[in-house]
């Protein structure tokens, strides 16, 4: 069976990789950037499938992460330009101390991946050593991304408020600029790294423990196991991976506000996520890639009543089709392997198990 069903994630995942390789050729500048975005959307999505697929808690705040990555950034652009206006404006003259580390571009890298899990890290560490979880656990990363939200609006001697950092440089990598394409098959790459890395963890020892601990943690306290540091370790990954995707979303935005480091990016997160289908890590592709996908064709096509469609789209797959667009695909072809192996005899059938009681 977990042989069939790599063998489907293997095909699906061929054609959505050839369909991505192919796509600057296929299209327009502005569709290629769009496209971009919806890449970086699928590590993003990657990071929440980890927590919310693997351990089953619901992480309603993983957007800080994601705009902390991406703010380490897009302030080590604008610093580089000088002492940037909303800082003299509040009478900061100089770059402070603090932040002088950004103006090195690999610096601000590092930090955008490193503070971000250093956070989650100390997050996860509070969260379940305290024995959180369920809806608890979501509503207080809810809480902190509010909280996170209004911090940077309320810093905007530091972070440009409420408004936000604009006119960043587009594409440029350690300083030096690319041609969107170039960057677009940089980010599709780094895509794949990750999709193969999440799928390497989760089908490891230590991904097998920590599906255990979703199932039954009782269970796995009892064979001497630590379920609160697993749950650390995974949201600690979690929130590095997202933290490489706000990087990533930055250069090819072109800005970066409040509403990125927020409960609404944290909120679609989940959407996406849901509609695709949770704890597959496929799901968590198709689900980022399609619904971005329709989003952008129905602004366009019905501006005044897209969000309705969309609304109604994600309301029908979620009554429909319960374990998102991949995760019912698998239920469904799972169903079908196993009863042409029963017709075939390959599976014990209940009547032939009564019969040699």
């Amino acid at each position: 069976m977990q042989t069939k069903r790599l063998g489907i994630e293997g095909s699906i995942g061929g054609l959505i990789l050839v369909f991505l390789a192919a796509f600057p050729f296929l299209a327009s500048d502005f569709r290629v950037e769009l496209m971009g975005k919806f890449i970086v959307f699928i590590i993003f999505a990657l990071a929440l499938d980890l927590v919310w697929g693997y351990t089953g808690l619901l992480s309603l705040g993983h957007a800080v992460f994601f705009g902390l990555g991406g703010y380490m950034l897009a302030l080590s652009y604008v610093l580089q330009q000088g002492v940037p206006t909303f800082m003299t404006r509040f009478g900061i003259n100089e770059i402070p101390v603090f932040l002088k580390p950004l103006l090195s571009t690999p610096v601000a890298f590092l930090l955008g991946m490193l503070l971000p899990a250093l956070l989650a890290a100390i997050i996860g560490f509070f969260i379940f050593r305290s024995s959180v979880s369920g809806v608890y656990f979501s509503i207080i990363t809810l809480a902190l991304a509010q909280l996170f939200e209004l911090l940077v609006i309320n810093l905007q001697a530091y972070t440009g408020g409420f408004n936000g950092l604009m006119g960043l440089p587009r594409f440029p990598v350690f300083g030096e600029p690319l041609e969107l394409t170039t960057y677009y098959y940089l980010v599709l790459i780094v895509a794949v790294g990750v999709y193969l890395l999440t799928r390497w963890l989760t089908g490891s020892h230590f991904g097998k423990t920590v599906k255990a601990v979703r199932e039954n943690e009782n269970r796995i306290r009892f064979f001497s196991y630590n379920p609160a540091s697993y749950k650390i370790f995974i949201f600690t990954i979690s929130g590095f991976l997202s933290g490489l995707a706000g990087m990533l979303y930055v250069p090819i935005n072109g800005f970066i506000s409040p509403q990125d480091i927020g409960i609404g990016m944290s909120t679609l997160l989940v959407v996406w996520l849901a509609i695709g289908g949770r704890g597959t890590l496929m799901g968590a592709v198709i689900g980022a890639l399609i619904l971005n996908w329709l989003s952008d064709l129905l602004s366009e096509q019905y501006p005044e009543i897209w969000q309705l469609l969309i609304g109604s789209i994600i309301v029908l797959i979620v009554l429909f089709l319960p374990d998102g667009i991949y995760g019912s695909l698998l239920k469904w072809w799972n169903g079908r392997v196993l009863s042409k192996q029963q017709n075939q005899g390959t599976v014990p059938q209940m009547g032939n198990l009564e019969a040699g009681s």
